[in-house]
């Protein structure tokens, strides 16, 4: 996946909190993964010095959106977090260039990249150096250290003994949790301990009443059109009612997210169904309410197997281990690259048994109530002896 570097600054207003804001933001961009932030610094104004200060930072981001497509991402997280427009060089809200792109050189009218003053700007290159010492100038040929022991600039910049974590300012406290898996991954039974321990309102998925399900099992391809609709309708009912308010119940608990009707989609459908299916949803996913966190319940094929022949549900029994392979992959490429929308605690499940056993129950129970330290965290439980 390619390797970007943004700067971001603002020196208008709480100059920390928009910057926060912004990061939020594209931590919530597709297919995007921010991996490193810089400490912040103080920096006096580059071009017109009669303005205040900024407070500049510099992030390494993962993405597989294009320069062009990031660079118009951003000037949209730009005029959300309210930056106005004004002259060049005048003061601003919030302010994000893309400072390199991999190796890539690039000229528009709209983008050049790198930046074409990169090299000349300390209150760029000292946060960058600071998370990406080796990072490559295409065009000068020079890692950023090297252009920051040549730089000219001498501008003021002075560090701020204060770091943005990755998203971690703007995570609240979960009260509407969301338990996702594949088949047989045992959300519901979580969802279930969980409402019961934290005395919530659970809404379990009502998949029991899709009259196309069993036939769904026995013949993928004829039925799959029919069964994904009636979800998708069934799944949306049930998520606008979970908008009215619950006077008795402080939690939510779910056992499953309505994105996760889009994964089975991309599986199931093709062609005209598949682009008439992503219209429909398109309509429906605006008003759907965000779980504060999700918990994917991750686990080997084998194990999810077990778990369906366990339980013995007769519509499941002709599910074939290359459907559950199928899914397990999609579901792994959906929660660790695609979802952004709520933090993420996905659970490595595969060797834990939180139904039967208090101890294996009590540990995961610690975990997601635990204070979340950024939007994506991997949990690998030790397996105790018993």
């Amino acid at each position: 996946m390619p390797i970007a570097y943004l700067g971001l600054g603002s020196n208008i207003g709480d100059r920390i909190s928009y910057l926060k804001k912004a990061i939020n933001l594209i931590s919530k961009l597709p297919k995007t993964k921010i991996t490193k932030v810089s400490s912040l610094y103080e920096t006096e104004p580059y071009g017109r010095k009669n303005q205040p200060w900024f407070v500049n930072l510099t992030i390494e981001i993962l993405t597989e959106l294009s320069p062009i497509e990031l660079f118009k991402r951003c000037k949209l997280i730009e005029t959300k977090i309210g930056r106005q427009i004004r002259e060049r060089w005048a003061e601003r809200e919030i302010d994000i260039d893309i400072l390199l792109y991999d190796e890539i050189e690039l000229s528009t009218p709209e983008l050049q990249i790198p930046h074409p003053d990169l090299h000349n700007r300390r209150f760029v290159l000292i946060p960058l150096s600071e998370i990406a010492p080796g990072a490559f100038h295409p065009t000068l040929r020079k890692s950023i250290s090297e252009l920051l022991i040549e730089c000219k600039d001498t501008t003021r910049v002075i560090h701020i003994p204060q770091r943005i974590n990755i998203i971690e300012a703007e995570v609240k406290e979960a009260k509407f949790i969301a338990i996702e898996g594949v088949i047989g991954a045992g959300k519901t039974s979580l969802a279930k301990l969980l409402g019961e321990r934290l005395n919530a309102r659970v809404v379990l998925e009502q998949y029991y009443e899709n009259p196309f399900l069993e036939k769904f099992y026995q013949n993928r391809e004829r039925y799959a059109f029919q069964t994904q609709i009636f979800f998708l309708l069934s799944r949306y009912k049930q998520q606008m009612e979970l908008l009215q308010r619950d006077l008795f119940h402080e939690y939510l608990i779910t056992d499953y997210i309505f994105d996760k009707d889009k994964i089975f989609a991309h599986i199931n459908l093709k062609g005209d169904e598949l682009k008439l299916y992503e219209m429909l949803v398109s309509l429906l996913e605006k008003n759907i309410p965000t779980p504060d966190l999700v918990i994917y319940l991750q686990s080997s094929v084998e194990r999810l197997m077990q778990n369906i022949k366990k339980r013995g549900r007769p519509y499941e029994q002709n599910i074939s281990v290359d459907y559950i392979r199928e899914l397990s992959e999609a579901y792994n490429e959906f929660f660790f690259n695609q979802y952004k929308k709520s933090p993420v605690l996905v659970v490595n499940s595969t060797e834990i048994d939180f139904v039967n056993n208090k101890d294996d129950f009590e540990d995961l129970i610690a975990e997601i109530l635990s204070p979340r330290k950024s939007y994506f965290e991997y949990y690998n439980p030790a397996r105790k002896s018993k």
